[in-house]
């Protein structure tokens, strides 16, 4: 724990091809005149559980590109997210959007921001931002800002799976300040099985500490988890501050019969893979 209330905290991060996709209409302001919205940001969503003022981690990062560069009083942004990435879910969705519109209001406004600019806007909206404006495979350090960049994982199938259950991180870590047991860090003998690829190893030895404290809430986690490995998965792990399940299979078919038998023990499934960046923007 830190005095500014977020955790120390070793943890690869993977980026995978389940993605929201963000779509951005910027406006000339007329006459300077400040429309009824004064911050001048508008988002919509096909999704109601999101929320479409600043505590959404989107218009946070909007509103850091339109006062850092002096575009406030001259444009109005309008962005509609289309959300296919689990809420609340351990799967860094809010993130990875809050790192796309950073990059595309980049390019829609020709900033040329510089890579350790943005990145520090990155860290200044969110932990997790800094690594979804650049993905593959990371170690990510500190509150999960200071990153290290590991040899891509190689191609597998991933299997998501979540009950629908939605838990906030910091609601998770308070939990696992009171009640949660730290363990030794096995983020070293984790790292040079990655630059060895002695991935067997590597899965062998996945674990995700916040589990425990999520479990005594969801316990379908570990029935998932077992019913994966059963069925061929060569892993099977909570992902983030959970409750989605994650599965990773080196072969298609094994990775169907995953999908396929975790489905009546999971309100959502979804079929994905391992992929070597986060982002990609379309003009």
């Amino acid at each position: 724990d830190r005095a500014d209330g977020y955790h120390e905290i070793k943890s690869i991060m993977q980026s995978i091809g389940l993605s929201d996709e963000l779509t951005f209409e910027i406006l000339k302001r007329k006459n300077n005149h400040r429309s009824e919205n004064k911050n001048g940001i508008y988002i919509t969503c096909n999704n109601e559980d999101i929320p479409l003022d600043e505590k959404n981690l989107v218009h946070k990062a909007a509103a850091l590109i339109l006062d850092n560069y002096n575009l406030r009083d001259k444009y109005s942004i309008r962005i509609n997210i289309e959300k296919h990435i689990p809420v609340c879910a351990g799967l860094a969705g809010g993130s990875t959007n809050a790192a796309a519109t950073l990059v595309a209001l980049d390019k829609l406004f020709n900033l040329n921001i510089k890579v350790t600019d943005i990145t520090n806007l990155a860290s200044e909206v969110g932990s997790d931002v800094p690594f979804c404006l650049k993905g593959g495979t990371t170690l990510a350090e500190g509150r999960g800002e200071k990153l290290s960049e590991l040899p891509h994982l190689p191609f597998y199938w991933i299997i998501l799976a979540t009950n629908g259950g939605k838990f906030l991180s910091r609601e998770v870590y308070g939990k696992f300040d009171l009640i949660g047991v730290e363990k030794k860090s096995i983020h070293k003998e984790l790292v040079n099985n990655i630059m060895e690829k002695e991935f067997s190893d590597f899965f062998g030895k996945l674990r995700n500490d916040l589990e425990d404290v999520v479990v005594i809430e969801d316990k379908e986690i570990l029935v998932v988890k077992e019913k994966a490995s059963e069925l061929g998965a060569i892993a099977a792990q909570m992902t983030g501050s959970g409750p989605t399940v994650f599965a990773l299979c080196d072969d298609l078919k094994t990775a169907l019969d995953v999908y396929e038998g975790l489905k009546p023990l999971s309100s959502r499934v979804f079929l994905s893979h391992t992929k070597p960046n986060s982002l990609t923007v379309y003009s």
